[in-house]
């Protein structure tokens, strides 16, 4: 939020600088006062445009990446895991991969499907290249409620690596 304020300010001042530059650069001619109105508005509507079409695409593409993680963990329940049991199969990770100024990285989402268990612990993530390790990621302390789904980290990973498996440390309560 605070970066759309910041980018919508900026595109306020330069407005006004262009336009009372262009104003006093134009100062002898009868229409230069409507120029510099003209041009100092397209500028900040021209500098609006792009940062916050910039803003509403990288969350489109953000809230897309969140929604295929979280079909992808239903579908991994509806296939693997047991409705009738309050175990570790309820448990369900997707790793969904994106990309920043040309690295890439990895987005971690969790979901719990259990009715009553809440998942206390960490997750050990082994990460895999034609299946040999290339990396091991153990994230953070988590708390997973029963119906929970969120992402929990990210990180940044080798370029070629979709595979990966991982291992739930922790308790069920």
């Amino acid at each position: 939020m605070w970066l759309i304020i910041f980018w919508n300010l900026l595109a306020f001042i330069l407005a006004l600088i262009f336009g009372i530059g262009y104003y006093k650069k134009k100062k002898k001619e009868k229409v230069s006062q409507i120029r510099a109105e003209l041009w100092g508005t397209a500028v900040f509507i021209g500098i609006m445009v792009f940062f916050n079409g910039l803003f509403v695409y990288s969350n489109f593409i953000n809230d897309r990446r969140e929604k295929n993680a979280f079909n992808e963990m239903e579908e991994k329940y509806k296939e693997e895991g047991i409705p009738d049991q309050e175990t570790f199969k309820n448990l369900k990770l997707s790793i969904k991969r994106y990309n920043l100024s040309s690295k890439r990285y990895y987005a971690v989402y969790v979901a719990n499907f259990n009715e009553k268990a809440t998942f206390t612990g960490n997750i050990l993530i082994t990460v895999k290249d034609d299946n040999k390790k290339v990396g091991e990621i153990k994230t953070e302390q988590i708390t997973l409620k029963p119906g929970e789904k969120r992402m929990i980290d990210s990180y940044k990973g080798p370029k070629y690596s979709d595979k990966y498996s991982y291992k739930w440390i922790g308790e069920l309560k």
